[in-house]
């Protein structure tokens, strides 16, 4: 081969070399770039499991407390502890779910029911969690606080209260007493408890939308409120953990609604046992004196209310 030829040999394997390279570096991104969206992909997937799991906590928390309050509507029968009941079964749920997305995903799944209470809102139920979701390396951990809303559910207080004096009745909307709740007062030595004969209150918690509440003190907002059964805050009634324990007062920020006597063509009564729930159904009742909200075909239409209540309400005082 003469100085020619060689000179083309070397020059073709100059020109091949950063042909090479450039191979060489595009298979390196390749495979960077593939890693690169495989941890994208375990990404999406820890944090959509955990967001998942995260939103779920309290539909289920609901579910929870709504077969709760259902099966106290169906048995009369409190429960003990519902803070710890409500808990274990809301926990015993999200295991089964994690569960799920451990064998669907291929995830480590772990939620964890931290504490289960009432919330300084007394229509919602507050619940604390830790929320653990892993792939490989990939990890979520976090610790979150949410709020459940009660309205929607069914009241059990007067079920437990009034199940060993004949029991209560119910249609869509409405608790009916019937005389169970005349007996239940007649056994607390209670003067008058026969205006409660055939008396009503409200089956599901709904929050009074007529705020502040001394808006009331108009007759009409206060038969407004008492045909939509709405219920109200009170420092004095049981929030609704302690309402499905049998509770009428507790410790915490709860609720109250008014128990409604039946239309009388009776004027002259005056006082009776006060109409606020956690009245009635308190181990020691007070009397209220009349309010008459409304008067139609002859009948008489009046709750009974202590200056307390007449207060909150913007009603006059006695």
């Amino acid at each position: 081969m003469d100085n020619k030829g060689y000179a083309m040999s070397a020059l073709s394997f100059l020109l091949i070399i950063p042909a090479v390279l450039l191979v060489t570096v595009f298979v390196d991104m390749s495979h960077i770039g593939g890693e690169s969206e495989g941890l994208v992909l375990k990404s999406d997937a820890v944090f959509c499991t955990a967001m998942d799991i995260e939103n779920q906590i309290p539909v289920m928390g609901k579910e929870v407390l709504r077969e709760t309050a259902d099966g106290i509507v169906e048995s009369g029968d409190a429960i003990i502890d519902s803070r710890k009941t409500v808990k274990n079964v809301l926990q015993a749920k999200m295991c089964q779910m994690s569960e799920l997305y451990q064998n669907k995903m291929g995830l480590e799944v772990n939620c964890r029911i931290l504490s289960l209470d009432s919330s300084s809102d007394p229509f919602y139920v507050e619940i604390k969690s830790t929320v653990y979701v892993r792939k490989d390396n990939i990890v979520h951990n976090e610790t979150i606080s949410q709020n459940i809303s009660i309205e929607r559910l069914k009241d059990p207080l007067p079920f437990i209260k009034c199940k060993n004096y004949g029991g209560v009745n119910m249609t869509d909307t409405r608790i009916l007493y019937g005389s169970s709740l005349v007996a239940y007062l007649n056994a607390k030595n209670v003067s008058n408890a026969f205006v409660y004969e055939n008396a009503s209150s409200p089956l599901f918690i709904k929050k009074c939308p007529y705020d502040p509440y001394i808006s009331h003190g108009t007759l009409l907002t206060l038969k407004n409120c008492i045909d939509n059964g709405y219920f109200h805050e009170s420092n004095d009634g049981a929030c609704f953990l302690c309402r499905l324990e049998g509770k009428a007062v507790c410790p915490h920020y709860g609720l109250e609604t008014f128990v409604i006597p039946s239309p009388t063509l009776n004027s002259s009564l005056i006082s009776a046992p006060c109409s606020s729930d956690h009245v009635i159904f308190n181990d020691s009742s007070y009397p209220g004196m009349e309010i008459q909200y409304n008067l139609e075909a002859g009948n008489y239409y009046k709750l009974f209310l202590d200056n307390g209540h007449r207060s909150k309400y913007g009603l006059p005082y006695y």
